[in-house]
């Protein structure tokens, strides 16, 4: 027997037809919420690589993304949100991949000093492992971009937005690629030893985060001590990339003369040490000694401001340019700017054979 609905029975299931379902509205909400966070996610990312950069710290790539509308769906689904806009907090991400440990500090630091940090929903996951444990390490934060911020102009729109940093090494990230992110081979359940063997891997990783991070602490160590030896002109030290590079700046700032900078990667200080060393110059005193008097003096009169390789074969060339071309094996050839400091040191005479030699070299 079909029992018949009241008239109000009735109405209330047409009305609960007519209004939008809860994905719907989840679907409203975030077609206006993920346009606001678009901008969000490159003001951002341009924030804090303006951040990092002006406090001087190293950092691989800075990465932004904005979650699409399906994956937030998704995720709203399965976590069982039921007010996503306060309980989402990702639909912006930002990612700094540095190279130290303790520039993930530095990075932490100043993302605390520069946003509104919610304490409660962020995590540095290397906290939370046990003893026992290596994996998945990361220092996340959500944030918001606070209030006096975001009054200024270039924000508006932006104020009360959620988003996530994420602050991980290198090997960190190349550790959460690998078993994490990316490669389905190693996020399942392993069998017992391969799972072992993964996890050994990773504490190999963490072991060599650990120790490069001491090893760059202890490189500042040491051109800390040589900066400290220059200032009591104690030149005893041998020649490496690090003392060379400490001793030509403290010069250059005794004498008021700027070095121009130039890509260690392009031409490396080794190949400059091998030409040090071919000219009979392995220690800092006595590269001090071949300095020729009035350098400085006659750089600053033809405006003249060499690299740190131009610097040093400078004091080689006009020390004695007829050992540097019979004993050094050199590669590099010479330009107008870069000839015109001889002019102070030389005669005419002895400039023009010195060219030719030099030019006769190179062939």
């Amino acid at each position: 027997m079909t029992v018949k609905k009241t008239t109000g029975e009735a109405l209330a299931e047409a009305k609960a037809l007519l209004q939008p379902s809860q994905e719907d509205r989840h679907g409203e909400w975030l077609d206006e919420a993920l346009q606001r966070h678009k901008r969000l996610t490159d003001v951002i990312s341009a924030l804090v690589r303006s951040l990092l950069e002006n406090k001087g710290v190293d950092y691989l790539t800075i990465s932004g993304r904005t979650k699409d509308k399906t994956g937030a769906l998704e995720k709203i689904k399965r976590k069982g949100y039921e007010n996503p806009r306060e309980q989402m907090t990702d639909l912006t991400g930002v990612r700094v991949i540095v190279f130290l440990e303790s520039d993930v500090d530095r990075v932490s630091n100043i993302i605390s000093e520069s946003f509104e940090v919610d304490r409660a929903n962020s995590l540095n996951k290397d906290a939370v492992l046990q003893v026992n444990q290596t994996g998945y390490r990361s220092v996340h934060f959500v944030c918001d971009i606070g209030t006096e911020r975001g009054r200024l102009p270039e924000f508006e729109g932006l104020s009360g937005l959620k988003f996530e940093f994420q602050v991980r090494t290198l090997l960190q990230h190349a550790w959460a690629e690998l078993a994490h992110d990316r490669n389905y081979k190693f996020s399942g359940k392993l069998p017992r030893e391969m799972e072992r063997q993964l996890y050994l891997y990773a504490g190999m990783l963490e072991i060599a985060d650990k120790g490069l991070d001491q090893l760059s602490a202890q490189i500042d160590a040491y051109s800390e001590s040589l900066r400290e030896k220059g200032e009591r002109h104690d030149f005893k030290s041998p020649i490496d990339s690090i003392s060379l590079a400490q001793f030509c700046e403290n010069w250059a700032n005794e004498n008021n003369m700027e070095i121009s900078r130039a890509s260690r990667k392009r031409v490396p200080l080794s190949d400059l040490i091998d030409e040090l060393r071919e000219f009979g110059v392995t220690d800092l005193e006595s590269l001090r000694v071949i300095i020729p008097s009035g350098y400085a003096e006659a750089a600053r009169k033809i405006s003249y401001s060499p690299t740190i390789y131009g610097l040093v074969r400078d004091w080689m060339l006009i020390s004695d340019w007829r050992k540097f071309i019979n004993d050094v094996n050199f590669k590099w050839v010479m330009d107008a700017e870069e000839a015109g400091i001889f002019n102070e040191f030389m005669s005419r005479d002895e400039l023009d054979e010195f060219l030719i030699a030099f030019s006769a070299s190179r062939r």
